[in-house]
């Protein structure tokens, strides 16, 4: 009886559907408007990823602990001055405070620079972002008229490969943030090289970019920041400046190439193919004061309109940033580079590379 008395009425249900067919369809084909917050998307949550890679055991603990161990005297002041460092650009300035003995903290470098009358500083850190303390030196540093800017290394204190770390540092209050470092001492290419058992950032997984590295690059677009290509292998700097032209990237550094193989050391070819993706390769000064004749040439082979000096200076016992540069300077000079290839390397390649419009 129950059962019949179902089937009756599910036949009714569908008489009444049929009936009423047409007008039923058109109601699901026409819902009312939605609200903003009802017309947003489904969030949902993808596994975790990141680019860092753990060890089993981390042995080496981090980048930092082999340079603790050094205790140099520090550095005596030479008080160098050259004309052509009025005007200079250093885009390489390490400072302190930092987790293992720097000699000047960026206020004293900032007005040691405005002293020898240079035009700006990149203030350069491994472990965390530096445009909030450029910010904090223009405003307290009584250095007006310096251009002060900050960077960003993407290791693994700041979650490696990330996006978000780019976002606050583009976003944070001055906007003074300016070169975005690819991963340097925690690159998977330095710490494999050094035979470390310590986290490393991975740019690349069986020779492609990972997506992180793509996601940065549109923010470095985004947010017209300058691109630098840090300690990766040489095939994957290539790549990254592929990744960088195709997105309108204009301003590339090629970090510091040669200065040994830790780090990335590109053969001449690869240094050319670079340019012609748009990089200027930076040589520092640190590096001319150790092994002149062979930057010297190397300058040579790639000619100054795509070569900026830097000094990377900062670490006790090694000359002060104003020093560094002024001697670099007379190095170059006295090695036949004319005043108008000094002026390109120190003032206005480094101009360009931070967006800043040439002097005369």
């Amino acid at each position: 009886m129950t059962i019949g008395k179902l089937t009756i009425g599910l036949s009714a249900l569908a008489l009444v559907a049929g009936g009423h067919g047409a007008a039923l369809a058109h109601d699901a084909q026409a819902p009312r408007p939605e609200t903003a917050s009802e017309a947003a998307p489904e969030v949902t949550w993808s596994q975790e990823s990141s680019t860092i890679v753990n060890p089993s055991a981390n042995t080496s603990l981090s980048a930092w602990e082999a340079y603790k161990k050094y205790d140099f005297k520090p550095s005596v002041d030479e008080h160098l001055t050259d004309p052509i460092l009025q005007g200079a650009i250093d885009i390489h300035a390490h400072f302190g405070p930092d987790v293992y003995p720097r000699q000047w903290d960026a206020f004293e470098i900032a007005r040691l620079a405005r002293e020898r009358g240079m035009r700006g500083v990149v203030l350069k850190n491994h472990w965390t972002e530096s445009a909030g303390t450029a910010y904090l030196v223009r405003k307290h540093g009584g250095v007006p008229g310096l251009e002060v800017f900050g960077g960003l290394s993407l290791n693994a204190s700041v979650g490696g490969v990330n996006s978000n770390a780019v976002r606050y540092f583009a976003e944070g209050e001055g906007g003074y943030a300016k070169v975005v470092w690819m991963p340097t001492h925690d690159s998977e290419h330095e710490v494999e090289y050094q035979k470390e058992s310590r986290p490393y950032v991975a740019v690349s997984r069986d020779g492609v970019l990972v997506p992180q590295v793509l996601e940065v690059l549109d923010l470095i677009k985004q947010y017209d920041l300058t691109l630098a290509t840090g300690h990766v292998t040489p095939e994957e700097m290539l790549q990254i400046m592929v990744e960088a032209k195709q997105r309108g990237i204009e301003r590339i550094i090629v970090t510091h190439p040669t200065m040994g193989p830790m780090f990335t050391d590109p053969t001449i070819e690869q240094m050319k193919e670079a340019i012609a993706l748009g990089g200027y390769v930076e040589v520092t000064a640190s590096s001319i004061l150790r092994s002149g004749p062979q930057f010297v040439e190397l300058i040579r082979t790639l000619g100054p309109d795509r070569v900026f000096i830097a000094s990377d200076s900062g670490r006790t016992g090694t000359p002060n940033h104003g020093d560094a540069m002024a001697r670099s300077i007379r190095i170059l000079r006295e090695a036949g580079f004319s005043e108008a290839e000094l002026d390109k390397m120190y003032r206005k390649n480094p101009a360009f590379l931070l967006g800043l419009p040439a002097l005369d």
